[in-house]
């Protein structure tokens, strides 16, 4: 064999080697890191097909969601902002005085600001859960198990617009809310957050998921995906906030064991059953199917996370409960800045 080819060749497997043994040794944030940009690289494509696929219907004659409607995210923007506002500046006071003494100084700040978060994300999503109960239980798309009453199929007559007066309004401020957390992430918590990878990988997946089933008349399946998330987020936004305002101990354990069971209920069965059957009974619509699966991708990275919070939060409960650990020195989730402090 030629010598150069010979040298060429041992170095391609070398460099292979390295690239090899490099992703198996990815950290969390590294891993979350390299999706988030592998997920950043083709949604310009996602973009234009999204684009051409609304031309297809309005040719078609039939109903998009228009333009104008987005503008309704403004005014979701502004209820958010100045929601969080009012929260902030009704709690702050109480909170500031209520948490662990073991936070001082600049980390009091950043720790009472997490807190107000969690309390106005509790509100929110309680607020949001009953709303889409009650909007569209009655839906043929709305599944039974998240209460609905009538339903058929996930599918249930695409790629007509949905038929309901409250879908787009609520659909608008919904995805206002995950646009703000992007947001708010990429400019304000960049520097602080430690786990600002996982986060931003999620709440672009979230946004994106949003806005694309938007263009693509598929509301039905970003509603679903809304009432899935939403129940489990108030009983994990309130206990996280709980834990650090002098709570009961055994409050803690029922609030641990609702949050798992919810979790585990709506996230790791119900959604996965909502992608198996959207994919089981695809339909069969040419001129989106780059569309449709791009979606089902998305959902199933989310899957995923949740499988990973899932076992974060059942090592949580071992350690805690179990092992007798203490739960500021497992859930690195919402005590960092005690460690930070120990370390400092």
């Amino acid at each position: 064999m030629n010598p150069i080819l010979k040298s060429n060749g041992k170095s391609l497997v070398q460099k292979a080697n390295f690239y090899y043994f490099r992703l198996l040794n990815l950290s969390y944030e590294e891993t979350f890191r390299l999706l988030f940009k592998l997920l950043a690289s083709i949604l310009s494509f996602f973009v234009f097909d999204a684009l051409r696929f609304r031309s297809y219907l309005t040719m078609s004659d039939i109903a998009v969601i228009p333009y104008s409607s987005f503008s309704i995210m403004l005014l979701g923007l502004i209820i958010v902002h100045y929601s969080k506002w009012t929260v902030n500046h009704l709690c702050h006071g109480f909170v500031y005085r209520t948490i662990s003494k073991e936070y001082q100084g600049e980390f009091r700040d950043i720790r009472v600001k997490k807190i107000l978060k969690w309390l106005f994300d509790g509100v929110y999503y309680s607020t949001t859960s009953i709303l889409c109960w009650y909007l569209f239980h009655e839906e043929p798309w709305y599944p039974t198990g998240l209460g609905g009453t009538n339903y058929t199929s996930i599918w249930q007559d695409f790629p007509n617009m949905i038929n309901n007066k409250w879908a787009i309004p609520f659909y608008m401020i919904q995805t206002a809310n995950h646009l703000y957390a992007l947001v708010h992430l990429a400019i304000k918590r960049k520097e602080v957050e430690t786990k600002y990878w996982e986060y931003m990988l999620h709440h672009t997946l979230a946004t994106c998921l949003l806005i694309f089933s938007a263009l693509y008349n598929q509301f039905r399946f970003g509603i679903v995906v809304l009432g899935i998330h939403d129940v489990a987020d108030i009983i994990l936004s309130l206990s996280r906030a709980q834990h650090d305002l002098k709570s009961i101990k055994s409050l803690m354990y029922i609030q641990y064991v609702l949050l798992l069971i919810t979790w585990i209920y709506t996230r790791v069965i119900i959604f996965p059953q909502i992608i198996l059957e959207a994919i089981m009974h695809y339909q069969n619509y040419p001129e989106a199917a780059w569309g449709n699966k791009y979606l089902i991708v998305q959902m199933c990275i989310l899957v995923g996370m949740h499988l990973y919070w899932t076992y974060f939060m059942m090592q949580v409960g071992i350690n805690v409960f179990k092992k007798g650990k203490k739960y500021e020195e497992i859930n690195t989730y919402d005590n960092k800045e005690i460690l930070k402090q120990g370390r400092n």
